[in-house]
């Protein structure tokens, strides 16, 4: 018979230890996967993305701008925006107004974070850039899209596309054969000249143009264009308009084309060209050289 005063075995408190501290581990994992569960609630993510400027040139920047909105119904958490490049373009930057942007390779991840659902005061939506530059002409689609915590009943408008067509690389404006550092538009345009030596190309707008103190090359566009050249020696070229030239400092060249243009030298020794329209020319004090002038 079994003693009232007997105590339990050692072998039976290491068994009930073992059973509570199960039943622990138990309790303490159950709190941690409730913890861990994902938000509850919905948020409809909506994404959209365009390109600029379209078509683009080889060699120069394509833009690509995305913004997400949380269309609700509720407040939307660990929002990422991921965009993988298409082939064909090397990356310049990316940028966002809210949260931060990464590149690796090809894939560009802006983490945005929280958003919250639309009210009367909801503001802009955010705003990604990401600058790119393609390396050869053709088609290039460029996809983008989002996701948060939250689930989102309405998964089309999570991505969105821009196709952009790519041409050739601009064509460098050219003044006698050189490059021009300086390039008008088809409107008309204020050219201005630097301290160094430039090469001015206008275009077709009535331009008025100023070099500056470098020896610079000018040619005047299909408009009616003012030129004034700098204090050194300068060769000024008229377009098929009626243009007017104006030597200054230097010894210039002052040459007209097929417009009937105005020419007049300058302070120093000049060579006035007339072109094949009526010209009027007029020498300054230096001694210059007249041909091919009406009057």
């Amino acid at each position: 018979m079994r003693s009232l005063n007997s105590r339990p075995s050692a072998g039976r408190w290491a068994g009930r230890a073992a059973w509570l501290l199960t039943l622990v581990s138990v309790v303490v994992l159950g709190f941690a996967v409730a913890g861990a569960a994902a938000p509850t609630g919905s948020a409809n993510l909506k994404i959209t993305k365009t390109d600029s400027p379209d078509p683009v040139n080889v060699g120069a920047t394509l833009t690509y701008t995305i913004k997400v909105e949380d269309l609700g119904p509720e407040a939307a958490t660990g929002v990422t925006v991921t965009d993988t490049l298409p082939k064909g373009v090397d990356f310049v930057s990316a940028t966002s107004t809210l949260g931060s942007c990464a590149q690796q390779a090809r894939k560009v991840t802006c983490t945005l974070g929280s958003m919250p659902a639309p009210t009367i005061n909801y503001g802009a939506a955010p705003a990604i850039t990401i600058a790119v530059t393609p390396r050869q002409a053709g088609t290039i689609t460029n996809t983008a899209s989002v996701k948060g915590d939250q689930k989102d009943k309405v998964p089309a408008n999570n991505s969105a596309s821009a196709t952009t067509r790519v041409i050739g690389a601009a064509r460098v404006a050219t003044c006698r054969g050189v490059p021009a550092t300086i390039t008008g538009t088809p409107g008309n345009d204020v050219l201005i000249g630097t301290g160094g030596r430039d090469v001015i190309v206008a275009k077709g707008g009535a331009d008025r143009i100023n070099s500056g103190a470098g020896r610079d090359l000018i040619c005047a566009g299909a408009g009616r264009d003012f030129v004034s050249s700098g204090s050194a020696a300068d060769r000024v070229f008229g377009g098929p308009g009626g243009d007017r030239l104006l030597g200054r400092g230097g010894p210039d060249v002052l040459k007209g084309q097929a417009g009937n243009d105005v020419i007049k030298g300058g302070r120093g020794d000049d060579r006035i060209h007339g072109g094949r329209g009526f010209d009027r020319c007029r020498g300054g004090p230096g001694r210059n050289s007249i041909r091919g002038c009406e009057r």
